[in-house]
């Protein structure tokens, strides 16, 4: 495999990863809306596209491209409502393996997951952590009423609408801490393992 030029501060943030295996690259935790530079978001985006091994974009077409129709899925407590969730889903391994064909090898090789926000919230792990763990791309409630995707969720001191939590990833048993439960999510990066000290 080609070596790709690294940014040193990319290898830095990568090699300050939590003890749980999770750094963030962006936003400490997600944003109050409206709070992030787009200036910097759109540095960090630039950095990612060229050291990023491969990347998804995470888009209603190419969800449904990896996999024909949702499932629907009862996350019990879930953690950005604190109840018991119906959502529609897109399995997150399917969904990888279709938009991303040599992931096992990645994850193989030590390569490292980055779920990009849109808040510029970017939570990070070890592809081999996620693969196979019941990973979901959650697209909707599945009981909101018709034509709302979302119901509104409080957290921190604003209320999330139905764009802001937009994808949501979520787990069948797993809970965060000890799996990122990002939402927003826009694009998925697949970065190469940190460097070893």
């Amino acid at each position: 495999m080609p070596t790709l030029p690294f940014s040193r501060s990319l290898l830095l943030s990568l090699a300050t990863c939590s003890a749980a295996g999770l750094c963030l690259l962006g936003a400490p935790a997600h944003a109050a809306p409206g709070s992030t530079s787009a200036t910097s978001k759109a540095r960090q985006q630039a950095l990612l596209k060229v050291t990023a091994l491969a990347r998804a974009s995470v888009s209603d077409a190419a969800l449904a491209a990896a996999q024909p129709g949702t499932q629907v899925v009862t996350i019990a407590g879930d953690y950005l409502y604190h109840r018991d969730v119906r959502m529609r889903t897109y399995d997150l391994d399917t969904f990888l393996r279709a938009r991303i064909p040599h992931i096992d090898a990645l994850a193989a090789q030590g390569a490292q997951i980055m779920f990009w926000c849109k808040d510029g919230y970017a939570p990070t792990a070890k592809l081999s952590d996620i693969l196979g763990q019941g990973g979901l791309i959650a697209v909707a409630d599945a009981d909101a009423p018709q034509g709302v995707r979302w119901s509104p969720a409080p957290y921190k001191a604003s209320v999330l609408d139905e764009t802001a939590i937009d994808r949501y990833v979520v787990w069948r048993q797993a809970t965060f801490p000890a799996k990122p439960q990002p939402w927003g999510l826009d694009t998925i990066y697949i970065l190469p393992a940190p460097a070893k000290s």
